[in-house]
């Protein structure tokens, strides 16, 4: 069967065409919903990993497996838009880099640029890195890309044979297969390279922000309090929301405990080398809330950090405003935070009286009740990402003078 192209003509007119070839499972993975986004990776591997954590288990151990997952499932997403561009557009392969150059210059979202950038060999620190935003630099690095590729695909084919790659694509119900020579080969495998290298770059900063919810969300579920929306919530007791914010403080979840006694609670996957940070964290914290209505509310701060260094400063600063800090390193953390709210609150429940045995089964058992994914509901992806796009802006604006 005859392929369909679409020809050079029309090309330039679809000034994101490798978006459009690039699969929308696929960008989910890069900047979806957060909801959407543990939905594509798998909630069961996710719901493992916060089991694991709340086991007292490294946070990166657990995440690595998920870089995995990400990783295959964007090189997938990688394979898809070459299948189909192949399939598709008239001279893909050698049009691919202008394709790349044209998309770069007139978008600036993750979902657009980061496929844009691969099919070239880039990520976004490379691109601030080497070419510093100079559309002059973009253009002549391309060529300079090209070259490279092409002596590549000539040495492998002189010192390997000739080899080719067959991928197939199903598209409306019928099978088409397209054929890469060592040159679309290297392309391929170049767009992998560098996906990677940006998804490893991302990936740090990304599950620690999205992690921060999944824990915390999960623990407070654990021990029985509701989640709410502060905005609209009338319950006076046994709730709980995340990330507020007010002019003297900040909290990534804050607990109604009874009526004026409120948690509040800090979390972020800081080792014994960043002491500063968890000391920071401290000072942002007042001992008083008031409410819209006029009302203060006493409060307790919990901090809750991977591990704390062994010199005893950070909890000298916890203790002198009244603080409390946990350290998920510790085996079966959630029941000494527990301890901890009983201690300061009375608060009580099954999980403080069990053995590690039975907590064990007691977190596997009702974490699998939870909709983790709820927990992500307005969180974007791309806000959490530690790497970075080109400003294309700058692209235009050094173009246009």
């Amino acid at each position: 069967m005859k392929k369909k192209v679409i020809p050079l003509t029309q090309i330039f007119d679809n000034q994101h065409l490798l978006s459009n070839l690039f699969p929308e499972s696929g960008k989910i993975l890069l900047t979806g919903g957060g909801k959407d986004f543990v939905e594509r990776l798998g909630i069961e591997a996710i719901r493992k990993a916060i089991f694991h954590v709340l086991s007292g288990e490294n946070i990166r151990t657990q995440t690595e497996p998920l870089s995995r997952r990400r990783i295959t499932q964007v090189s997938g997403a990688v394979v898809a838009m070459f299948a189909k561009g192949y399939a598709t557009v008239d001279n893909f392969r050698d049009e691919l880099s202008k394709l790349a150059i044209t998309q770069l210059k007139t978008t600036r979202s993750n979902r657009d640029v980061w496929p844009a950038q691969w099919v070239i060999g880039l990520t976004g620190k490379l691109m601030q890195n080497v070419l510093r935003g100079n559309a002059d630099e973009l253009e002549s690095y391309v060529k300079e890309f090209e070259t490279a590729v092409r002596d590549a695909a000539k040495h492998c084919y002189e010192q390997l044979g000739d080899h080719k790659m067959t991928l197939g694509y199903v598209e409306d119900g019928q099978g088409k297969q397209v054929t890469l020579d060592w040159e679309g080969i290297a392309r391929l495998t170049t767009a992998i390279g560098a996906q990677t290298l940006a998804i490893r770059g991302s990936d740090k900063s990304m599950y620690g922000k999205l992690f921060e919810r999944l824990i915390l969300g999960s623990v407070l579920t654990l021990f029985g309090f509701k989640r709410v929306d502060p905005k609209n919530n009338r319950e006076t007791q046994g709730v709980f929301w995340l990330s507020d914010s007010s002019d003297n403080r900040e909290s990534d979840a804050t607990v109604i405990i009874t009526p004026g006694k409120l948690a509040r609670f800090d979390i972020g996957f800081i080792g014994s080398g960043n002491s500063e940070i968890s000391k920071d964290k401290l000072s942002r914290y007042a001992n008083t809330v008031e409410s819209e209505s006029g009302v203060s509310s006493s409060s307790v701060t919990f901090i809750v950090v991977d591990k704390l260094p062994t010199t005893g400063k950070t909890q000298a600063a916890a203790k002198k405003i009244g603080a409390e800090i946990i350290q998920m390193s510790m085996q079966y953390w959630p029941r000494e935070l527990g301890n901890k709210l009983h201690e300061r609150f009375g608060f009580t429940h099954e999980m403080l009286d069990l053995t590690d045995h039975e907590l064990h089964t007691y977190i596997q058992e009702r974490l699998d009740r939870i909709a983790v994914q709820e927990f992500l509901s307005g969180i974007i992806v791309a806000e959490a990402t530690e790497e970075t796009e080109l400003d294309n802006a700058d692209i235009l604006q050094d173009e246009e003078e």
